[in-house]
């Protein structure tokens, strides 16, 4: 993809195949042998990322490669979709940004899983996220294992 990835997802990623938690929010991830596969979705998601900025439908927000442009690293079945904001050379300090299947946009410092875990435990933002998914109880499936 031309760029590297967060420390935190490359770490869940080779952890873990994609995961679905609570129903609702599934995560990427790269299995051995189907990194094309997952290579494929994330350019997917930009080419809709693209569509939706010509549109004026981003918050102001970039595409990746732009500098500091959103890259995707998961969506929600609802609609909401879950990013990287590329700012800087050290991607372990990329912002996530959520865009809200409603048309909100909001940035949460820290990366991937500091985000998940703000959401679970309620110190996250949340905005258009739903109640009574991705807390405390929440179910995890590994998809693709």
């Amino acid at each position: 993809m031309g760029v590297g990835l967060p420390v935190d997802f490359r770490e869940f990623a080779e952890a873990y195949p994609a995961v679905e938690v609570d129903g609702f929010l599934r995560i990427w991830s790269p299995v051995p042998g189907g990194e094309e596969e997952y290579v494929e979705g994330v350019r997917y998601g930009l080419d809709v990322l693209r569509d939706l900025r010509e549109s004026g439908d981003t918050g102001g927000y970039t595409v990746y490669p732009e500098p500091g442009g959103l890259l995707p690293w998961g969506e929600s079945l609802e609609g909401d979709v879950f990013y990287w904001r590329t700012a800087g050379r050290d991607p372990g300090q990329w912002p996530v940004v959520a865009g809200g299947r409603n048309g909100a946009w909001w940035e949460c410092a820290g990366g991937m899983l500091a985000f998940l875990v703000g959401v679970v435990d309620g110190t996250a933002e949340r905005a258009e996220l739903p109640d009574g998914v991705l807390g405390p109880a929440a179910s995890v499936v590994l998809l693709g294992s």
